[in-house]
């Protein structure tokens, strides 16, 4: 994998690598096409993008990702990641338990990683390892977050939001807020400030008035109707997928300036105009001011999460070794179902069966043969250590090809 996130790239670096579904479905099966991928999934946040591939490829990840985009070597040597192999496997476990994000534990990136999983099968951009890997890190975290307990019980970029208003306002209790965007985080965000009995609007556009669910206790806003409702408000949070600003300088900068507001934009790229926080009376805040969770209480949970972790690596890197000699152990179980059946033809045709009979008779101690075979090669890797099991089936596959030689000398 490639990537960039919150740890090595700002923002302003981040959003060249943001994308709306529209152009992450375009850039998935470019990228698979034109480099001739096996398979691709990309990870696509506000803290993060990056790209997975399985396979060998000659061009690097970070070239790919960068196709088209003007950064020259030594920012993409800046800014990106790259981990191949069980490396690779670790980070992404970790990653979706949330050990790895900017707003530590928290349970959105899981959500995240199903939706880039689902998203990759939709475009027919993923392929069998892909697929498994990324299923076994989301039920290895699914098991992290059902038996370690973080010591902050919810670490949503949500409650990181309030935590964040709670150092600028003594109470949040009947101060007017405004959300702009009814997505998954808007709506997060909504119904942790009516939980702060908050007065809150959120903005809806009219067309989307029947398909989205207000949290209780907002008020429904026209989207048009937000600037001239900016005079009202003592907060405004701004998360949407638009390209573009939905608080812009010269739109905005006038009624801003009247009164102290706090403005928090979580959104990549960024909804709100950077310009606005040259305005003495407008604190800006962004994805990258939420900060991060101390961990030091954690490590004890985090060790226990880790535990968990490694059965589920170890168990992807067994899938993995195996997939590559499954050929093999098919080759084994299916010539050894042909010396089983060419040595019964005898008994067959003493049996008061019909042909029809017989067939379906040969074709069934046929598959039963192959996976009898099969199923003995592969509980066979629980007793011996994994060089051992390859010489065992180097070993039948030889012994196979000296029979089958003897067969038709």
């Amino acid at each position: 994998m490639a990537g960039i996130d919150y740890c090595h790239a700002n923002i302003q670096q981040r959003e060249l690598f943001s994308y709306t579904k529209s152009t992450l479905a375009e850039t998935m099966v470019k990228l698979k096409e034109k480099f001739h991928l096996s398979g691709c999934v990309v990870i696509s946040t506000c803290n993060r993008t990056e790209l997975w591939v399985s396979g060998k490829t000659d061009i690097s990840l970070v070239d790919m990702l960068c196709d088209g985009k003007d950064l020259s070597n030594e920012e993409k040597s800046n800014i990106f990641i790259q981990r191949e192999g069980m490396m690779a496997v670790h980070y992404l476990m970790e990653l979706a338990c949330g050990l790895n994000s900017q707003i530590f534990g928290e349970d959105q990136i899981l959500t995240q990683i199903k939706d880039a999983l689902l998203f990759a099968r939709e475009q027919h951009t993923i392929d069998t390892v892909l697929e498994i890997l990324f299923r076994d890190a989301v039920t290895a975290a699914k098991k992290v977050k059902s038996n370690v307990r973080l010591t902050v019980a919810d670490r949503s970029m949500a409650v990181a939001t309030i935590e964040l208003l709670k150092q600028q306002f003594e109470s949040l209790q009947g101060i007017c807020c405004m959300v702009i965007g009814n997505g998954e985080m808007g709506r997060l965000v909504a119904s942790e400030l009516v939980k702060q009995h908050c007065k809150v609007m959120m903005t809806m556009r009219q067309y989307k008035h029947q398909d989205v669910m207000i949290p209780g206790g907002c008020r429904v806003l026209n989207y048009d109707e937000r600037v001239e409702k900016l005079s009202e408000q003592q907060i405004v949070i701004s998360a949407t997928r638009s390209p573009h600003h939905t608080l812009k300088y010269e739109e905005t900068a006038q009624i801003l300036s009247q009164k102290p507001i706090v403005l928090v934009d979580l959104a990549v790229p960024r909804d709100i105009d950077p310009e606005l926080e040259k305005l003495d009376t407008v604190t800006l805040y962004n994805v990258d001011d939420l900060g991060d969770l101390s961990r030091e209480k954690d490590q004890q949970q985090i060790q226990k999460a880790k535990r968990i972790l490694s059965e589920y690596e170890q168990d992807f890197e067994d899938w993995y070794d195996l997939r590559e000699w499954i050929p093999t152990i098919e080759k084994i179980g299916k010539q050894t179902s042909l010396d089983i059946v060419g040595r019964t033809k005898k008994q067959l045709k003493q049996l008061s069966i019909d042909e029809t009979q017989r067939y379906q008779f040969r074709r069934n101690m046929d598959i039963a043969s192959q996976k009898a075979v099969m199923k003995l090669l592969f509980d066979l890797r629980e007793h011996l250590d994994r060089e051992e099991w390859k010489r065992c089936v180097i070993g039948l596959e030889e012994a196979v090809e000296q029979s089958k030689r003897k067969e038709f000398a």
